[in-house]
């Protein structure tokens, strides 16, 4: 390696850590002069990426980037270029122009870690990402039982989220959006507890990451946050047990349960205003909920355009049109049911409604190509690794992206679910971070090759 590629290699890390660290710590980077300039570094590192690649800068052999890297660019390209496509022609632009930048710099970060980090680049920025998220969580914690979260950092909180049940808020504005954050320091725990081809002192730590996410998730009184972590579990059950032996793993599963079951009997004894909150919630007139009323109108939205969709960004910009109930006629002088005119929804409060809106048809279809090709490699390491286990008789396979691959998988299925009644996926430090935990498995399972001799034992 050349000093200059050194220094390159060196200033894309740099970068991408900067941004991936320093985002969450930034209310999230929503505001726009937060969001523009960790844009500006994200840029910046894939543009020395580019660099890097032209001078001959690169980790893989030829034939392992073109069967890989190459794969997961033929199934995000068609729906970055039909995002940029549709981002061009909506009317208002500024609005477009944020909606693509949250599509297209998760996969600019997820590319630039893919194609420059080594193996040692990947162990620092998950270390470092799961003392950051323990950092964001005991913050949380401190800023909630001492402070009553009366700042947010140092700006004034929203009175609103104390009111009756003092909800924490972490360094975001809202609480379900710490909750969101602190879900993916529940996955990244529950991969490094449960990876048995890490050292004691990791598992050990992943231990304490996961239970100080669970429970800053519970003091942000979060519903969706709660039901959340029961999907977390589910995952554990289908794929967190891969490595352990047939009979191991049952106990293992039954004890989980036995857990789970445990606790939420516990919650719903001494709960106290979580529990209100979920009883309080009109689950049997689930109409009379502005976040049902708020997706009922992105449906709206999204059939006056079905098939390219009302354009990125203009949940907003026309919600006036869409807001009232479909129940409504002019012409006879009947006033629909819920006229929806007491808020303004700047978000649709469900990641997947709001996505089908403003993109289509054609657009929903193109994201879950992109999502299936990085499932597909996600789920290409993580089967490997089963088959491996099998083959040395569940003894140590050498492995080290298990941990990775195990959050990954496990962030990537709790936010497909909270996304239907919230919109963490808006929030662009959740999603850099999401990216990045996405990414880093995706790295090393491209650039391991099957060990020697692993075919033969088959037979």
């Amino acid at each position: 390696m050349t000093l200059w590629d050194k220094r390159l290699s060196s200033a894309i890390f740099g970068l991408v850590t900067l941004v991936v660290l320093l985002a969450p710590w930034l209310f999230g980077a929503w505001e726009a002069w937060w969001f523009w300039p960790f844009v500006t570094a994200i840029a910046a590192a894939g543009t020395l990426g580019c660099v890097r690649l032209a001078l001959g800068g690169l980790r893989y052999s030829p034939a392992t980037l073109g069967s890989f890297a190459f794969g997961l660019l033929a199934s995000l390209a068609p729906f970055l270029i039909y995002a940029l496509m549709r981002s061009l022609a909506a009317p208002v632009f500024l609005d477009a122009e944020r909606s693509f930048m949250l599509q297209l710099t998760p996969l600019i970060l997820g590319f630039v870690i893919v194609l420059h980090f080594d193996a040692r680049h990947m162990r620092w920025l998950g270390v470092l990402i799961a003392v950051n998220l323990a950092l964001l969580g005991l913050y949380g914690l401190v800023n909630h039982y001492f402070f009553g979260n009366a700042h947010v950092l140092w700006e004034p909180g929203y009175s609103q989220y104390q009111i009756g049940y003092a909800r924490a808020t972490g360094t975001y504005y809202c609480p379900d959006h710490f909750a969101g954050l602190m879900e993916l320091a529940v996955a990244l725990g529950l991969g490094l507890l449960l990876d048995r081809n890490q050292a004691r002192r990791l598992r050990a730590g992943g231990a304490a990451l996961s239970a100080l996410g669970v429970w800053c998730v519970l003091a942000s009184r979060s519903r969706g946050g709660g039901l959340t972590l029961l999907v977390l579990a589910a995952g554990v059950l289908v794929w967190g047990l891969a490595q352990w032996r047939p009979r191991v793993a049952r106990r293992l599963r039954l004890g989980l349960l036995l857990t789970v079951a445990l606790m939420l009997v516990t919650l719903a004894v001494f709960g106290g205003n979580y529990v209100k909150r979920f009883k309080e919630y009109p689950w049997r007139k689930i109409e009379l909920s502005e976040r049902y009323q708020m997706t009922m109108g992105a449906l709206r939205g999204w059939q006056s355009a079905p098939w390219f969709g009302i354009g990125p960004g203009m949940h907003q910009n026309l919600w006036p049109h869409f807001a009232a109930s479909a129940d409504g006629n002019r012409k006879l002088g009947k006033r629909p049911t819920y006229p929806n005119t007491g808020y303004h929804s700047y978000e649709a409060h469900n990641d997947w409604a709001q996505f089908m809106e403003e993109y289509g048809l054609t657009g929903l279809a193109l994201f879950l190509v992109m999502l299936g090709g990085l499932g597909r490699g996600l789920y290409r390491g993580w089967r490997r690794e089963l088959r491996e286990r099998r083959y040395e008789d569940y003894g140590p396979t050498g492995r080290r992206h298990h941990a990775l691959t195990l959050a990954a998988l496990l962030a990537a299925g709790a936010f497909c679910f909270h996304s239907l009644g919230d919109f963490n996926l808006q929030i662009p430090a959740t999603v850099w971070l999401l990216a990045t935990l996405i990414a880093m498995p995706l790295g090393m399972i491209a650039q391991e090759h099957p060990m020697p001799g692993r075919r033969s034992r088959k037979g």
